[in-house]
């Protein structure tokens, strides 16, 4: 990440105020100047360059370009200009940016690429751009995260099946052996699980704690989740069934289930302390 500068000067501070105003003229005029350097941190560690990238301005950030910029200088949180413009969805400026190669595998600070960002953004556009440009479809953040996890607990199943279209593996796990459909059930992500679930979401996956899928599907808040687990475990169990019925070995039956059922009421209420709201999730 570039320093934070201590010779921020009057050049400096009239290139972040055209930034921050979308003015294309007053930025190529500052820029004019010897030692312009659209890139230059300010106090809250952003610099023009990562204020037209957020901002989606596509103009000025065509003339910080032509100027001449480092595209991976990084911002306080670690993110350059690519990771931001995916953040805020803005896929001309992300387009503009894979043009002038800027590489897709760069981390910010939580270890989390561009395409990590643009799955939580909702922005089908940016996933595209960046798998076409080589973006690791299945890289994992800080947290073991990838970009199919972040999109299933951000409730977003169009760039779910835009991933899992690219390459995503849909069993990935997270650091505490979470798979995306564990917290898809958990954030009460129906129309994501849904999604992983069409795509052979293993559904007797244990996390590190030894829950499967139906233990999450029990503390989240949604009855069809419910309904979409137990269908899918009989479902599974109906196949094996079938398998060991033609007399092939049970080692050779992927799917032997345990039994499970929807919970009665008293063990819903017993279940209702730890349920969380999974409305305006925020993933940090």
């Amino acid at each position: 990440m570039a320093d934070l500068t201590a010779d921020w000067n009057k050049y400096d501070d009239r290139l972040m105020k055209a930034a921050e105003r979308g003015d294309v003229e007053k930025i190529a005029s500052v820029l004019s100047k010897k030692g312009a350097n659209p890139a230059k941190l300010d106090v809250e560690g952003r610099s023009a360059f990562h204020v037209v990238a957020s901002k989606g301005n596509l103009d000025c950030l065509n003339t910080i370009l032509v100027h001449g910029v480092d595209l991976v200088a990084a911002d306080a949180a670690g993110r350059n200009a690519l990771h931001l413009a995916a953040k805020y969805g803005h896929a001309l400026c992300l387009q503009k940016l894979l043009q002038y190669n800027c590489p897709t595998e760069n981390t910010d600070l939580q270890g989390r690429t561009a395409l990590h960002d643009a799955a939580m953004s909702d922005c089908p556009s940016s996933i595209q751009l960046l798998c076409d440009h080589g973006a690791a479809v299945n890289a994992r953040d800080s947290d073991g995260r990838t970009p199919l996890v972040l999109a299933t607990q951000m409730c977003r199943p169009v760039i779910c099946q835009l991933l899992l279209d690219r390459g995503a593996d849909v069993n990935a796990r997270d650091k505490q052996n979470r798979t995306a459909l564990m917290l898809g059930c958990e954030y009460g992500c129906k129309d994501a699980v849904e999604v992983l679930l069409r795509s052979g979401a293993n559904i007797t996956l244990v996390d590190a704690l030894g829950h499967d899928c139906s233990y999450y599907a029990r503390i989240g808040d949604s009855v069809d989740i419910l309904q979409l687990i137990k269908s899918a475990f009989e479902e599974s169990s109906k196949m094996g069934h079938e398998v060991m019925k033609k007399g092939q070995p049970i080692g050779k039956v992927t799917n032997m289930l345990p039994k499970w059922s929807l919970p009665s009421a008293p063990e819903e209420a017993g279940f209702k302390p730890y349920q969380k709201e999974h409305r305006n999730v925020q993933v940090r």
